[in-house]
């Protein structure tokens, strides 16, 4: 920006004036063209303006969504949209007026104001306080693979200094707020474009585009979003103004995550990698004589006989043999599937005369040249791929499905952009690729089983989590530097809307077992993964050994006490998972869904609530003997000593290796099981009810049969409890629902937590009161000896 360079008071003043009227780009210094307002048409739920230049589209989808489309054409025909589900939407209650100045479009949830001379759009709360300023929608034509198209971009601004922004999807700057911060919204390892933008302020924009996107807020007030390609500017504004409702509207346009199995909130023991048959049934029993509990293993790379043949290598002799071996010990075992194939395959030869390849001679350096890639936008290509799995792996007893590298490589990525894809361009549909990918093995599996579906999956885009999806955050390094950033990486990835994510526990390159510094390492990022959505152990280690008895005794110890309350905490992590799929819940929450209007959680990325109740706040430093909490404003009990603290402020409390940091909200109810080593050993009876006196509080315990999809069909069990924090009474009531094995009879050990009393991990030796629960309603009261 020349004019800046010089030195003139009047020029600085009229450059931030025009920042602040949105009329000049804030990085180019280009003036943004006022788009005024010629003609308005009132369509259903909406209107259509005409402008200057192109048409506007807005239309209330509810009450507190509104769906803005601008077209440089004036031509808003549908296109299949592979993110957006179909809607039928229930009429909506809103008003239009206008004037000389604006048209107003409102609703009893949300105002939009159109300037008629300048083109922006504002969005604003009831009573019209602002939110959300749309300046200029910006159609730029462009030539791409020989076609005409547009580049797509939007300028906007946003209200206040304090404002926060969170989502975007997962990237490892270890950037928790947004805020003043620019994001590249492309696929990559470690990185995960999700275009849905979350605001403290209490509102959300999905930016409806599965193209490159780059979103700018360096100018803090001021901010742009960029793609690369589209035929129309697209996006949704949700209002909550609870953070929680955001999410679960941006659930409802994209879809709901369907359950895992029970199994799948378990361990996932793996490694960089098993190299046979043996090696696995080898672990496999290790683990049961050593009574570490654990649910599941994970088969790496290179198991194969030839990339994309499907066929095992000489080490893996009798797979099918293999796997009923580790059933029969209750083990699940999840495999690595890959999007490449490489000549001289009957798969290959197949994808190859069909044209589901996209390109040679691109898959990363550590394959053989002249691999392809095949394209899963492609619907029958999906159905082969899907077959191939089918035949070659479920049938063979294989139950769940490691979806490697679909973002697809670095250097794929960008090449992406230049190839035509079965459904368009690259350069407009490159961030659906690992979308495409877990939807054809998700609706594959679906229609040949019952049996729920488990993916993890390198890559994810909006729409994800309705194909049962689990992202992890990538190949990231073994160091403290990246464990830090694990944690505002996954906040910000749940806040996106995706509910289900993972890490390499003790990271990807390079750890090494026997080195007592990484040894520490290893064990603070397993205390964390405890209590993320899932919890799994994975890296390249040297020497090559990751379970949990490779890091010596005393590590083994600790792992091991932490990996039994993951297990203990089954019943509450489980009806947690239900919430997820039935109320559009969230399991890893950043402390702002809950505590939006707290100054210091909006701007806390270092600990998170899993579920509502359990705060945690991971050790990220090494040898520290004490570390740093806030506390939002609630009461809080210490979950390891029972000690009641007041929150509205940062304490300091002690640590060690072997202590992470978890505090329970008052009003609480924590429902543990019983000591387990997989998740189906036994009923979930005994349930030990921990109760966090000081406020009001609700659970409703869930469960169904744990693996398949009878409960979308009604066969579940919950049971809703309350506690009464005036009367001092505990209330478990009616039980609602049945499934064939549902236990009839449950017994509740409840514990009114204290000092000393309902604390840690282990069993509580004496419930203040036992309750025979027999699905009919049912009270005590607190004991005085308990108060």
């Amino acid at each position: 920006m020349p004019f800046l360079q010089r030195n003139s008071v009047y020029r600085q003043v009229i450059f931030l004036s025009a920042l602040l009227l949105g009329l000049l780009c804030p990085l180019s210094g280009q003036w943004i063209p006022l788009n005024p307002v010629r003609k308005v048409v009132k369509i259903p739920r909406g209107i259509v303006a005409t402008q200057a230049a192109g048409a506007l589209r807005i239309v209330f989808d509810t009450a507190q969504i509104a769906h803005v489309q601008y077209s440089p054409t004036g031509n808003f025909q549908r296109h299949k949209n592979y993110v957006v589900l179909p809607q039928h939407w229930t009429p909506v209650k809103w008003r239009l007026r206008q004037n000389r100045r604006a048209v107003i479009l409102a609703s009893a949830r949300l105002s939009l104001i159109l300037n008629r001379k300048s083109g922006s759009l504002m969005f604003a709360a009831p009573g019209h306080a602002p939110l959300y300023m749309d300046n200029a929608r910006v159609m730029k034509p462009a030539r791409i693979q020989g076609r005409t198209t547009w580049h797509v971009l939007d300028y906007a601004g946003i209200y206040g200094s304090t404002e926060s922004l969170y989502g975007l999807g997962q990237h490892q700057a270890g950037v928790w707020d947004y805020h003043g911060e620019s994001v590249k919204l492309t696929q990559g390892n470690t990185n995960i474009a999700i275009p849905m933008l979350v605001s403290s302020r209490g509102y959300g924009i999905f930016w409806n585009s599965s193209s490159p996107t780059w979103f700018n807020n360096r100018l803090t007030h001021a901010m742009y979003w960029r793609s690369l390609e589209g035929n129309v500017l697209d996006y949704y504004f949700f209002y909550g103004p609870r953070l929680h409702r955001v999410v679960a509207d941006y659930r409802r346009l994209t879809g709901q995550a369907p359950l895992l199995g029970r199994w799948a909130y378990g361990l996932w023991q793996s490694k960089n990698r098993y190299n046979s048959q043996a090696e696995l049934l080898h672990i496999a029993a290790k683990y049961r004589r050593l009574k570490i509990p654990v649910d599941n293993l994970v088969q790496d790379w290179f198991w194969w006989n030839n990339m994309g043949s499907f066929q095992f290598n000489a080490h893996y002799p009798h797979p099918a043999a293999m796997m009923r071996q580790l059933h029969r010990k209750h083990f699940h075992v999840m495999i690595s599937v890959w999007p490449y194939f490489y000549p001289g395959s009957r798969v290959y030869d197949t994808m190859k005369k069909n044209g589901w390849l996209l390109a040679s001679a691109i898959a990363p350096s550590y394959f053989k040249a002249g691999m392809s890639l095949y394209d899963p936008t492609s619907r029958a290509a999906r159905h082969y791929y899907w077959d191939q799995i089918k035949q070659a792996l479920f049938r063979r007893g294989f139950d769940a499905w490691w979806l490697d590298d679909d973002e697809p490589g670095s250097r794929t990525r960008t090449l992406l952009w230049h190839r035509r894809l079965a459904i368009g361009s690259g350069a407009r549909y490159a961030n659906l690729y690992p979308l495409m990918q877990v939807r054809g093995v998700y609706d594959g599996q679906r229609r040949t089983s019952r049996k729920r579906v488990f993916i993890l999956s390198r890559s994810a885009f909006a729409g994800s989590q309705r194909y049962a999806a689990v992202a992890w955050s990538g190949d990231v390094l073994s160091d403290w530097l990246a464990f830090q950033r694990q944690i505002p990486a996954g906040l910000n990835y749940s806040i996106s809307g995706l509910p289900y994510w993972t890490t390499d526990i003790g990271g990807f390159f390079m750890g090494h077992p026997d080195s007592p510094a990484y040894r520490k390492l290893f064990v603070r990022w397993f205390e964390y993964g405890v209590f993320c959505p899932i919890l799994r152990v994975h890296g390249t280690r040297v020497p090559n050994h990751n379970e949990l008895w490779s890091y010596g005794r005393a590590a083994q110890t600790i792992l091991t006490k932490y990996d039994r309350l993951r297990y203990r905490l089954l019943p509450y992590i489980y009806s947690e998972a239900w919430r997820v799929t039935r109320h559009a819940g969230s399991l890893m929450r950043p402390l702002v869904m809950d505590f939006r209007h707290d100054a210091i959680a909006r701007r806390t990325g270092n600990e998170f609530l899993f579920g509502p109740s359990l705060l945690v706040s991971p050790v990220t430093e090494p040898d520290v003997k004490q570390w740093t909490v806030y506390l939002p404003q609630a009461r809080w009990y210490s979950f390891w000593t029972g000690k009641r603290r007041t929150g509205g402020h940062f304490i300091v409390t002690r640590t060690s290796l072997a202590t992470e940091p978890v505090y329970v909200r008052a009003g609480a109810i924590v429902p543990l099981g019983p000591e387990l080593q997989y998740a189906s050993q036994k009923p979930e009876n005994p349930i030990e009810l921990r109760i966090y006196t000081g406020a009001n509080g609700h659970f409703n315990l869930y469960n169904d049969n744990g693996i398949t999809y009878a409960y979308e069909h009604g066969a579940h069990e919950t049971i809703p409890i309350r506690w009464n924090q005036a009367s001092r009474t505990l209330t478990i009531g009616a039980r609602r629902g049945s499934y064939p094995g549902m236990l009839q009879k449950q017994i509740f050990h409840v514990v009114w937590v204290r000092p000393g009393h309902g604390v840690g991990e282990a069993v509580t030796r004496h419930p203040d009161q036992t309750i025979q629960y027999d699905g009919k309603p049912v009270s005590v009261r607190e004991p005085l000896a308990a108060k």
